[in-house]
């Protein structure tokens, strides 16, 4: 009996190979097959719309970071939602785990502290930080970089940067998505020496709320 072929074989082969002229219409290809049926699988699973959208940015982003681990023995769409399932419920335990230290601050507990208490070292990583972040973000695409500009410069809601654009709420959320992974793959591959964990709070973290 003949194996059946993945559809996705191609476009899979060119996300391999991020430095191809390929690469971003096959990774845009298959976000643009997918979100619907990941953000349908991390809604049911959560039954929070901000959740969800949350699992969806994440499930990219962790299908670009370990693509290589792929080996083909199943189709990609069934690797790629066993990716959403398990990060839905990452995002679960994560939400609970959020919401329980919420109502277990103590009332006189200065939740500003940490920052309080950096030093000028800290600060001048962090400004290190941000002025890298502003250089990846300077070769996305306009419309990627002007979608986070009013995101996070404006702090435009998704009802506003659909006015703002002229877009459909969910072209709004699907193009925002996208910045964050290009983002991320910008940082990643031009900035290698990037803790993008402390950056992502002011770059892809806050993403989709």
């Amino acid at each position: 009996m003949d194996l059946v072929r993945d559809p996705d074989a191609d476009l899979v082969a060119a996300c391999r190979r991020p430095d191809s002229d390929e690469f971003e219409r096959a990774f845009e290809t298959l976000f643009a097959r997918y979100r619907d049926r990941v953000y349908a699988i991390a809604f049911r699973t959560l039954g929070s719309a901000a959740d969800a959208m949350d699992v969806v940015q994440e499930t990219f982003a962790l299908v670009f970071r370990k693509l290589d681990t792929f080996r083909g023995g199943s189709l990609f769409s069934t690797w790629l939602f066993r990716i959403v399932v398990n990060s839905s419920i990452d995002q679960r335990r994560r939400t609970a785990v959020r919401q329980r230290g919420i109502r277990a601050l103590p009332e006189d507990e200065d939740a500003d502290a940490p920052d309080q208490a950096r030093g000028p070292a800290e600060h001048a990583v962090a400004a290190e930080l941000s002025d890298q972040v502003q250089q990846a973000m300077s070769l996305l695409s306009p419309k990627l970089r002007a979608i986070l500009a009013l995101r996070y410069l404006e702090d435009m809601s998704y009802d506003e940067l659909a006015a703002t654009l002229g877009l459909s709420l969910g072209t709004v959320k699907s193009r925002l998505a996208r910045a964050h992974l290009a983002l991320e793959h910008l940082v990643r591959t031009k900035f290698p020496q990037l803790d993008l964990g402390v950056a992502a709070p002011d770059s892809a973290a806050g993403g989709v709320a």
